[in-house]
């Protein structure tokens, strides 16, 4: 079968987070974005990779359609699923996952989210145009796009807060800026990053290349606009690198703070524009009290929290413990970390900036657990060792990423470790991402 071919077929197989497989004509083809049971039409790209162009039958397990964008947003993937649906099939996933790794998981428990509307706290969109040479457009890209942004005036996984502040944004720039042409290296506009708190304090960071154009009459206009919320902070990012991620090369503040407050579980978090926070608050709060509850006593022990972010974990588990570190590379995070204690009079509690690499190998303290958070990477493959020669009583593993999270546990149970418990959530509700928490314990 040659390359380029456009085939149709159904889906009789899936695996996580939202690799779909068709059967043609004896040949396995796989790709992203399918959902077991739909019929497809797919171009094959190569022998065994396929990629999908349309859903020509809906799937028995789409039973709703509850976003007006989801035929053609890339956001979500589930937004046709009942949510209790939802929730089952993203279980399924992640056992077949345990299971095929060789992973022994029983009685595991996969937990939904307490809200699956409105509940991201943060939003960043980028502005591009709604096709070529067309129309501004600011929200989310296409499914299986590259440039092509979707105008995202119905949102559902967000406050009704950032329909508005979109909204008005794209429509005050439509006739004055032009988006940023990658190719080009053209354009002024480049994103724009809102964060809301269950507190209601809003951030709001419009993200440019370099530029005389003056943006006072836009922030002066978004303090006019009729919100649920209240605007704490408006700033003006400066990013001129080629890559897609926003580069703060430089950032000016026009009006009031860049950080806004979070309370999580009895604690206050102080979170700036740039810092990493679990993106669904009432979520998190169910991730952290799983945790808590997996550790069981934390008195007269010391925690080692590593990528340890703002310090939300290391504060909420340790401020039981005897002693709590903190290890994160990125020096805003620590920043705000160590503000973050202060907020929260936590003495026992101290961060560490550094690369996990390279500080786990010159730390002196022998802790009794240690917690590993890292990014949808996983723990750098350099570090696990040395990870694993603190030889704690026990590790506390959170990921975002189950992919990984199995690799790292292959690690562990190679090197003396025992899988205890582990428990799923869906901590981003019609995505095809989840969370995962494992409690891991010496043999």
């Amino acid at each position: 079968m040659t390359n380029n071919k456009v085939i149709v077929g159904k889906v009789e197989s899936v695996k996580f987070p939202n690799k779909a497989v068709i059967d043609y004509e004896g040949n396995k083809i796989e790709f992203k974005g399918g959902i077991l049971g739909q019929t497809v039409e797919v171009r094959k790209v190569r022998r065994t990779k396929g990629k999908l162009l349309e859903v020509i039958e809906k799937s028995p397990l789409e039973t709703e359609d509850n976003c007006i964008h989801s035929k053609v947003c890339g956001g979500c993937t589930y937004q046709t699923l009942n949510y209790r649906d939802e929730v089952e099939y993203k279980k399924n996933l992640i056992e077949d996952l345990f299971k095929k790794e060789g992973i022994e998981v029983e009685n595991f428990e996969f937990l939904g989210s307490p809200h699956y509307q409105h509940y991201r706290n943060k939003m960043e969109y980028t502005f591009s145009d709604e096709y070529k040479e067309g129309p501004l457009s600011l929200g989310l890209h296409m499914k299986n796009k590259f440039y092509e942004v979707v105008n995202t005036m119905e949102c559902n996984i967000v406050h009704e807060d950032f329909n508005i502040i979109r909204a008005f944004t794209r429509d005050f720039f439509a006739e004055k800026l032009l988006p940023y042409n990658k190719m080009r290296r053209t354009g002024t506009l480049r994103h724009l990053l809102i964060r809301r708190s269950s507190l209601g304090e809003i951030l709001i960071n419009i993200v440019t290349t370099s530029t005389d154009y003056d943006f006072s009459n836009y922030f002066e206009e978004l303090l006019k606009l009729k919100l649920e919320g209240s605007i704490v902070g408006l700033l003006q990012t400066k990013n001129d690198s080629p890559s897609d991620a926003i580069v703060a090369e430089e950032v000016n503040l026009y009006y009031g703070r860049d950080y806004i407050y979070e309370e999580i579980l009895g604690l206050k978090f102080k979170v700036s524009v740039f810092s990493f926070f679990q993106t669904n608050t009432q979520s998190a709060e169910v991730l952290y009290s799983m945790a808590k509850e997996m550790l069981g006593d934390l008195n007269d022990k010391v925690l080692l929290d590593l990528y340890s972010g703002t310090g939300t974990i290391t504060q909420i588990l340790g401020q039981e413990a005897r002693r709590a570190i903190g290890i994160e590379i990125v020096e805003e995070s620590v920043e705000a970390a160590i503000e973050n204690v202060k907020l929260n009079n936590l003495d026992n509690v101290k961060f560490i900036c550094g690369d996990v690499f390279q500080v786990v190998k010159d730390l002196e303290i022998r802790p009794n657990i240690v917690v590993v958070d890292p990014p949808r990477e996983g723990i750098n493959p350099r570090a696990i060792d040395n990870i694993i020669n603190f030889n704690p009583e026990e590790f506390l593993y959170i990921s975002c990423n189950p992919i990984t999270l199995v690799r790292d546990l292959k690690v562990f149970l190679n090197s003396g470790y025992k899988l205890k418990e582990i428990k799923g959530l869906d901590q981003f509700p019609r995505t095809n991402h989840v969370e995962a928490i494992a409690l891991i314990q010496k043999m």
